[in-house]
This record gives structure tokens, sequence and C-alpha cells, in this order.
């Protein structure tokens, strides 16, 4: 994978990939409201925001042509309780609520969110009793929600910290 290149860190590791090649399919994949599809006949979610604008950064390729419309999109995500969901309407969800941040702090529009609401939710999402995270409201503690919504509260964190990026 392209993020296994990157910890390689050399320019030989990336040097065999065909930039122009993940360009066209990155544009063949984008929706007209900002969005990704997974595959070409899957759905379009933040999962797939993320994973395309994580890639085409580490790739130098984040162009006004594949970022249009994106902050939009995963502006949109975001719910009245302050989470992000896979698709507009969606209920929260760590997962994405994860993927929709990510995608947005690497564009440098994480003020675009309502932030004080998404770190209320993300509080709200460790439980008194077990002590880890849910992924939604009214489930289970789940482990892996401590890396998805931990990750969360250290990039806004990140951003505070660092100031804006534009």
């Amino acid at each position: 994978s392209v993020s296994a290149l990157g910890v390689v860190g050399t320019e030989a590791a990336f040097a065999g990939i065909d930039r122009q090649a993940m360009y066209r399919w990155f544009l063949s994949l984008k929706q007209d409201d900002g969005s990704f599809k997974v595959s070409p006949e899957g759905e379009a979610d933040a999962r797939a925001a993320y994973c395309v604008l994580s890639v085409a950064s580490l790739l130098n390729m984040l162009t006004p042509e594949l970022t249009r419309g994106c902050v939009d999109f995963l502006v949109s995500l975001q719910g009245f309780d302050g989470g992000l969901g896979g698709e507009p309407g969606n209920e929260s969800h760590g997962g994405y609520t994860f993927c929709g941040v990510a995608a947005l702090a690497i564009l440098g529009e994480l003020p675009a969110l309502a932030l004080p609401p998404l770190r209320r939710w993300l509080a709200a999402r460790q439980m008194n009793f077990e002590g880890g995270f849910q992924g939604r409201t009214h489930k289970l503690v789940d482990s892996c929600y401590s890396f998805w919504l931990g990750a969360v509260f250290r990039i806004l964190d990140g951003a505070e910290e660092s100031g804006p990026t534009t």
C-alpha cells in the first residue's frame, strides 16, 4: 500500500507508483457532491474520502480538481449531535467521525466543522464503568474505538497547537 511505502520514506519507495494512473483512478471515483466512491460500483462515504485524500496527500496530488467539493461533503456528514456519519443524514459513528475529521485535517479545513459539539460527542462516547469508548450512542464499548476516537482527540488538539494550516 502507499502508506507502507510512506513508512519506508524514500524516493525510491515511491518511484514504482504510476501517479498519473492513480490520479485518473481517483477522479473516476469522484462524485459531483465532492465525495468519492469506495470502488467503481461501490458506495460514496467518509471512508472513501479519507482514503483518497490521505493517499493523494502522500503522493503530493491534492489538486483543486481532486479536492473540489470535498469540504462541503465532509461537513455535511456532521449530525445534530456533533459526530459524523458515513453519509449525510446517517447516525454519528466513531469510525466515520475519524475519517471525516482526518480528511478535513489533511485539507487544512477543520474549522469548517462545529467543533464544540464534536468534542462533546467524542467525550460522551467514553463510558464510565468500562472506561473504554463506544462507537455510537447506546452501543457497547469496543476497543477499536479507543483508537478511532482517541485519534480524533489528538487530531483536534494538534490542529489547535499548530494553528491554521492555510
